[in-house]
């Protein structure tokens, strides 16, 4: 069974449910590091992911926080394997190794990701209350027929309960991401999202918007306001997580 207790979370208040129990939270982020991102704009990205990770994942409260990062060009790596965010040293310690991920230019294996990550987050031995999946990405896969099949699989064998995604710049397909991988479906494209009962999908321009993106995301993910001027920016009117509990085979 799962017990939701929802934040909602906007630009002028918050009104929270008081959570029904602690909960580990598992928390993947998949990267695309193929050639069309470039050396400088991946900086940008591994970057401001890093710097929501350390400042925006608590350390105290109701819920824990249970980080993975799968990147993926022609090959995909576990950069970041399923570390249970308990204190500030263990958060700055992922955060700089995410910071760190090496640029590999390549393809866009994106069912390589799909599949690291699930197996990566399948491994856990902790309860976990719900799984949350954030794909960032400009391009196309190499295979979407792949790509759709390793999604399903993550879905199933890792029991993730949300895949929402950043599309940066012009050179994605759209229809694909929003149809094939957002879930769950139908994908919800505007303001205010109807998170975490739908996936959603936000295009940003580029990478200093991806990173504006992120944190805003971790904020409302983690029950916290999410930032008025980039709310504003982006449209981010979603609702947080609190307790959700979930007992994973």
């Amino acid at each position: 069974m799962k017990l939701k207790t929802l934040v909602a979370a906007t630009a002028l208040a918050v009104t929270a449910a008081a959570p029904v129990s602690a909960g580990v939270i598992q928390l993947g982020f998949i990267l695309d590091r193929s050639g069309s991102i470039g050396s400088g704009n991946w900086t940008t990205i591994v970057n401001g992911l890093s710097s929501a990770i350390d400042t925006l994942i608590p350390i105290t409260g109701p819920n824990q926080y249970e980080i993975s990062v799968v990147s993926f060009g022609s090959s995909a790596t576990a950069d970041v394997s399923r570390v249970l965010i308990t204190d500030a040293a263990t958060r700055t310690s992922v955060a700089n190794t995410i910071a760190g991920i090496g640029f590999s230019g390549g393809g866009t294996a994106m069912d390589l990701a799909f599949n690291l990550m699930s197996s990566t987050l399948a491994g856990t031995n902790r309860q976990i209350d719900f799984g949350y999946v954030n794909l960032a990405t400009d391009g196309v896969p190499n295979s979407t027929t792949a790509a759709t099949t390793a999604r399903n699989n993550m879905i199933t064998n890792a029991g993730v309960d949300n895949i929402s995604i950043e599309a940066i710049g012009t050179g994605v397909d759209a229809s694909y991401l929003q149809g094939s991988i957002c879930y769950p479906g139908p994908c919800d494209t505007t303001s205010p999202y109807n998170f975490p009962s739908q996936g959603f999908y936000i295009a940003v321009p580029n990478a200093t918007a991806y990173a504006a993106a992120i944190g805003n995301k971790l904020r409302v993910v983690t029950g916290q306001v999410p930032e008025p001027a980039t709310l504003a920016l982006l449209g981010l009117g979603l609702l947080g997580l609190g307790a959700m509990r979930r007992r994973k085979a």
